[in-house]
């Protein structure tokens, strides 16, 4: 048992020592190469959205797209066809605008490895609003996000992982 915990502490410090700097120079240069395309493809993306355009947007995504499940309740991804649902849905009633004016984009690495992996990392803030009507004033919520997306081998987003209250921001913007 004494060995046990003696042991424990190092392979615990073993476990979290990063690895030796340096690493192959071209694996590093071609994950940083894809790192850079793929934020073209996050840049306009993100334009798309905010230009509320749904069929470019579409065109960033692998018909296999999926969504992870990061709602509460929700135990199965969504598809690139439920996701174009909602969003045809949610820009016939909202205004959705990007808050965040300098966007910085971060490189992701493989959950397994540790090793970047060109997928695409971002914080940002959208704003999403009622428009005003004779009746009624516009209504408006700020929303903070993390999101992640991966990449295929076309350049195309298969993954996308969403963090952000939506469901707390819908309830205020609706008075629910």
């Amino acid at each position: 048992m004494t060995r046990l915990l003696f042991l424990l502490p190092l392979a615990f410090l073993a476990a979290c020592t990063p690895p030796a700097e340096g690493g192959d120079a071209a694996t590093v240069t071609s994950a940083n190469a894809l790192f850079e395309q793929n934020c073209e493809t996050a840049r306009a993306l993100i334009r798309d959205f905010d230009n509320e355009d749904i069929p470019a947007i579409r065109a960033h995504f692998a018909d296999s797209a999926r969504w992870r499940a990061t709602t509460f309740g929700k135990t199965e991804p969504a598809s690139l066809e439920d996701k174009v649902n909602g969003w045809t849905k949610a820009f016939a009633k909202y205004d959705f605008d990007l808050v965040t004016e300098d966007l910085r984009l971060l490189p992701g690495v493989n959950a397994e490895s540790g090793e970047p992996d060109g997928s695409v990392r971002v914080y940002f803030d959208w704003e999403a609003a009622i428009p005003a009507t004779d009746s009624t004033e516009r209504k408006a919520v700020t929303i903070t996000y993390y999101e992640s997306w991966d990449f295929d081998a076309d350049g195309k987003i298969w993954l996308t992982q969403i963090f952000g209250d939506e469901t707390a921001a819908m309830q205020a913007l609706n008075d629910m």
